[in-house]
């Protein structure tokens, strides 16, 4: 999954990851609102699907809009973005790693006739009131 597909399709776990990293730039180190954050993957983040949620935490960044802009129109090499991961704190790398690895249990319906669930709640005399 792409992160610009992660942010669209689980906007819940992107705005958790900017949490994780303490609302803060990982280049510049400045702390910033929510929204002025983005993500950012290397070396192509349409492969993030295809690793591990520990190499997906290793190949992303949060920066703030500015410093994401710079990055894209100056470029920093691979190595640049590495050495901006391995700053993180272990506790902010974990958090990350367990947001990144989280998968929602199926949802399985309860076997249940509703139909006939509502007709007995419905029922004269169904709730009787103590006397």
């Amino acid at each position: 999954m792409s992160v610009l597909r992660l942010a669209r399709t689980n906007p819940i776990r992107a705005k958790r990851i900017k949490l994780a990293a303490a609302c803060r730039c990982e280049l510049c180190g400045d702390e910033m609102p929510l929204e002025w954050l983005e993500l950012h993957t290397y070396p192509d983040g349409e492969s993030l699907s295809e690793q591990t949620p520990a190499m997906q935490e290793g190949s992303l960044l949060v920066l703030c809009a500015e410093c994401h802009r710079q990055l894209h129109l100056h470029g920093i090499t691979v190595q640049e973005q590495e050495a901006l991961v391995r700053e993180r704190t272990p506790s902010i790398s974990r958090e990350i790693t367990a947001l990144l690895s989280y998968r929602p249990k199926p949802y399985t319906p309860p076997s249940v006739d509703l139909e006939e669930s509502y007709r007995e709640a419905s029922a004269p005399n169904h709730y009787r009131v103590a006397g």
